[in-house]
């Protein structure tokens, strides 16, 4: 996960593994019925484009959907209401759409060209597409069976919190390229005469910036390992969460300084289209706003305990709790 992650980033790669594969695999393994897993994972692994939908306009990450989900007389389950963004909605052939039904949050698949479903597709900071979706009736299948009574926000959560570790190799890629990049440039670019690189000052803040891809990669790197500790039951939910926020928060604002030193360090033409690390700027910018944004991780983190426990190096240290 980390290491494709890592990859797609340091070339900028516009494609959508995290939102239509790995996050749409993790929902289905966690709250499908073993039919619609055999089902729906072999469309995921075979390259069938999903789209998760869950953000709502005016309604924060982590609060409980707006959109409703109601079954007929016949049993027909329906949604009505608007997501938006939803990343890659234009590609999808299936959406994954969290919804309340009977007070209980879940998550439901719907067909791209369900009836009663309006889709207004646009772009988002990073110029990767998104999209309104508005439901109206729109016929779906929830995830795990029955329409409600089984609340699947804490898992839902969980999946989100592997998300936010996920995409953080991502961030280590484009801020490894984005330094290289610029420092190629501060070595032929001229001024007065000289490379830029013969500046004391220009050199002090690409180093400083190497020191802060090195420590954003360690932290994304403990992250992805508590993850895995997670899997095989070394570490609790709670840590588990308090990690994925921790982590998000530290990258993500070392994903805006580098997004900022990248631009200032090429000059003006780090601000156009045309310049390669623009890109890496625009989409380092945009991941801190995915999954929730580090506001909220930032939020969360300093409202749980963890923050009056010291950090061990070592995943699950029982010991350096007591």
């Amino acid at each position: 996960m980390y290491a494709t992650l890592e990859a797609l980033g340091k070339h900028v790669a516009a494609e959508p593994l995290l939102d239509a594969a790995f996050l749409p695999s993790w929902l289905i393994a966690a709250f499908g019925t073993d039919e619609q897993v055999a089902e729906l994972l072999p469309a995921v692994a075979e390259g069938t484009p999903f789209a998760v939908a869950h953000a709502e306009p005016g309604r924060a990450w982590g609060a409980a959907p707006s959109v409703t989900a109601s079954a007929g007389a016949d049993g027909a389950v329906t949604l009505t209401g608007v997501k938006s963004p939803v990343r890659h909605a234009d590609q999808a052939a299936t959406l994954l759409v969290t919804a309340v039904a009977d007070g209980a949050t879940g998550v439901y698949v719907v067909d791209a060209g369900a009836a009663g479903m309006t889709r207004t597709d646009g772009r988002s900071a990073d110029w990767s597409r998104a999209a309104q979706v508005e439901f109206a009736g729109t016929p779906a299948v929830r995830l795990g069976g029955g329409v409600g009574g089984v609340d699947d926000a804490a898992a839902l959560r969980a999946a989100f919190a592997r998300a936010r570790v996920a995409v953080l190799g991502e961030v280590v890629g484009l801020m490894e390229t984005g330094l290289a990049l610029t420092v190629e440039y501060l070595k032929t670019r001229k001024q007065f005469g000289v490379p830029l690189s013969t500046f004391q000052a220009l050199v002090h803040r690409a180093s400083d910036l190497y020191a802060r891809v090195e420590l954003a990669r360690s932290m994304a790197l403990w992250a992805t390992a508590t993850v895995e500790a997670h899997d095989s039951g070394a570490v609790g939910a709670d840590e588990f969460d308090s990690v994925a926020d921790d982590a998000f928060v530290f990258v993500g604002d070392a994903a805006i300084e580098a997004a900022e030193e990248i631009v200032q360090l090429h000059g003006g033409i780090g601000m156009t289209y045309e310049s390669t690390v623009a890109h890496h700027a625009a989409r380092l910018t945009a991941i801190t706003e995915s999954f929730g944004g580090v506001a909220a991780a930032r939020r969360r983190a300093v409202a749980s305990d963890a923050v009056l426990t010291p950090p061990s190096a070592l995943v699950g240290n029982v010991a350096a709790d007591a």
